[in-house]
This record gives structure tokens, sequence and C-alpha cells, in this order.
């Protein structure tokens, strides 16, 4: 196997370096949304890597846009979820399940930030168990009324676009989901945002939807495809995850290896001290394993290959990774750590999402174990792959 990079994708990594060094850390204490940095990063083709140029996109791929995911969490975890708003769980699945008229309407100015895009799974009764949601998709004839509530929604405060998932029937379960593309600038989408312990730069919300509309030709798939559309969309999301849990990560090391080169204790600098020697190296040999199970899962998806399994391992060794990253940034650190003053605080309260969204460490488990023991295999067939969609100009 090669791990080198290509050039191109070195080259979208240096500018995606660059970028975090100029225009992310020295707001990294701003923990609110920032409109101006969406743009900035749709400008740069930041969100692009999996899209052809007729959608904004450069043709880099799945392995690129992790490595630019995970380059900018490494300025600011909350950066992070709009790689999956703005480029993998809105445009692209719009792109892969979507009419021309979706496609042609919708991707491109998501893809550039020019528009913001949310993602409608979960519900006040419905989060990993998705043939539980109770939002009603009706079918009226020339277009779809869609009524419900939604929880935990990220952009649902700022969002233009909307991928809802609801149900015609929940007597069919999941054969009754289907997945709709919504505006959300109507009567009827009301948003409020949920204040949350980290991640502040990505606002999270509860959507309430009353008689809210959108067209026949929004849906994506077919009727009853809105279970195969979201896992579809969740597995890409989880390379987007992944990547964000090992850039955070690598910021937690980065933060300890810096002070542990600054203070000093006893009359000499920590970085001398065995136990510290010992958290350092325990964090650089965990990163470096996470990172390769994330750019192996996206390297699966553009050959084409199932990679369910594999980004689903990637995602629970991650999770767990930068959780412990984070507390023993803070024990580097000592006192400082939990002062307002460094980042690690930050880093700490930021690290705790990577085990829940997208797909919780218990559903993680469920799905590697089960496939391991033989009950249920993980990798799905895939529907499309990215080789349909490359060099669309």
């Amino acid at each position: 196997m090669n791990f080198a990079l290509t050039e191109e994708i070195k080259g979208i990594l240096d500018t995606a370096h660059r970028f975090v060094e100029r225009e992310v850390v020295p707001r990294l204490k701003e923990e609110n949304f920032k409109r101006d940095m969406v743009s900035k990063m749709g400008e740069l083709g930041f969100f692009g890597c999996a899209f052809p140029p007729r959608y904004g996109g450069s043709d880099s791929g799945f392995l690129a846009h992790s490595v630019v995911c995970e380059e900018i969490s490494r300025g600011d975890s909350g950066l992070r979820s709009l790689f999956n708003l703005q480029a993998m769980t809105v445009p692209y699945t719009m792109m892969e399940w979507g009419t021309e008229a979706v496609r042609d309407k919708y991707v491109k100015d998501l893809v550039l930030g020019a528009k913001l895009g949310c993602t409608c799974f979960s519900e006040p009764n419905a989060g990993s168990d998705l043939a539980a949601i109770e939002t009603q998709i009706a079918d009226k004839g020339d277009h779809f009324e869609i009524n419900g509530s939604k929880t935990w929604i990220s952009n649902g405060t700022v969002a233009d676009y909307a991928v809802v998932y609801g149900t015609t029937d929940r007597n069919l379960k999941r054969r009754g989901l289907c997945a709709v593309v919504v505006e959300t600038k109507q009567t009827g989408w009301i948003a409020r945002e949920t204040p949350k312990l980290g991640d502040k730069s990505s606002p999270i919300a509860e959507i309430t939807l009353e008689n809210v509309t959108a067209p026949k030709e929004n849906l994506l798939g077919k009727m009853g495809d809105g279970f195969t559309v979201a896992m579809t969309a969740l597995d890409r999301g989880r390379i987007s995850v992944s990547s964000g849990a090992v850039g955070l990560a690598q910021a937690c090391l980065e933060a300890s290896v810096t002070y542990a080169n600054q203070r000093i204790a006893f009359g000499k600098l920590i970085r001398e001290f065995q136990q510290v020697k010992a958290v350092i190296a325990e964090m650089a040999a965990q990163i470096e394993a996470a990172r390769l199970l994330v750019r192996k899962a996206a390297w699966l998806n553009d050959q084409g290959l199932p990679f369910t399994r594999e980004i689903a391992i990637a995602k629970y060794f991650s999770g767990e990774v930068v959780v412990r990253a984070a507390g023993l940034a803070m024990e580097v650190h000592g006192g400082m750590g939990y002062s307002l003053e460094m980042p690690v605080e930050k880093y700490y309260r930021d690290s705790k999402l990577y085990q829940v969204g997208e797909g919780t460490v218990n559903i993680m488990r469920l799905l590697i174990g089960d496939d391991a023991l033989g009950i249920k295999n993980a990798n799905r067939p895939r529907f499309h792959t990215p080789s349909e969609f490359r060099g669309q100009e």
C-alpha cells in the first residue's frame, strides 16, 4: 500500500494549513457561528474535494476531503460540522440521489458556501433508530407537505436548504421513510437554538415543521428509499466526523508538546519527566493509528469499494482517541489546563461530541461486533460510486 499523499492533496493540505494559521487560530476564542468563515472555505474549495467541476468541486476525492477536514478541525473543531453539511450529508446526498433539477438548483451553491445546509435526522423519539421517525411526509398531488419535530440539527438556525427525513406511513417502519429537500425560508419552518457544552461554532437547533412544503421533484431517490439514502449519507458523514476527531486530537497533542517544552517544574522542563513522555507517546501513537484507519476508509470509498465497516471502526476508534487525548492534554497542562487561558479546556469540551455524532459509540460497537461475529455483514452494497460523478464539467 502507498501511504504517501499525492502532490494534489499535499497542495490542498498546504492551503488549508495556511488558512488555519492565518484565519482560524486567531479567532479560536470566538465560540460562535462565523458566516464569513463558511464563505472563505467555500471559495478556497475546501468543501468541494469530492465533487466534480460541474458542482464547484475539484474532483480530488474523499481522501482529500478527509485531509482538509482534519486540518480545519485541528484549528477549530467547531468548524468541522460544516464539512458534513456543506460537503457530505447535504449536497453529496443531493448529487447522489437527487434529480437533475435538484442537483442543478442546490448543490453548487452549498459546495461554494454561498448557501447553508442542514440534515434533519434526529427527533425527540428517534435518534439511532431511524425507523422510529415520526415526522409525516404527505403527498399532496403536486407537492409534499411535512409536519413534525427534529432535534440536534446542526446549522438548523442558519440553513437555507435542508434534507428532511420523514415517513409516509409509520406502519411501514423503515420502508416508509423518504428524504426530501426543503427550502427553509418559508412559513412553518421554526428553529430554536439548543445550548450545548462544546462545538459552539456550529449552531444546533430544535426544528418544528408545520405544513412545510416541497415540490415533488425534491424527493431524493424513490418513495420509500429514505432509509437507504440515510445510511449512505451517514457513511460519508462519518468520514468527516472521524477526520475531525483526528484533527482535534492532533491539536491536543501539539498543545501538550508546546507546554511541555516551556513549563518548568522542580528546576527542569516537564518534558524531562518520564510520566510526561509516556503521556505524549500514548497520544502520538493513538492519533497515528486513528489517522490511518480514517484514511483507509476514505480511500476505499474513492475506489468505489464497500467501506461501511471500515468507517465504523475509524469513527469508533477516533472518537475514543480524541476524548482520551483531550483528557491527557489536561493532565499535561495541570492547573493551567483547567483555566480559560489555554485552549485545552475548549478541546476537552469539544471532544465528547465525537463519541455521539453520526452514530454513537454503542451503535458503532454493535455494527462492528455484529460483523465480527458473523451476525450481520456491516458492509452495504454500493448503489452509487464516486466514479459516476467524476469529470463532470
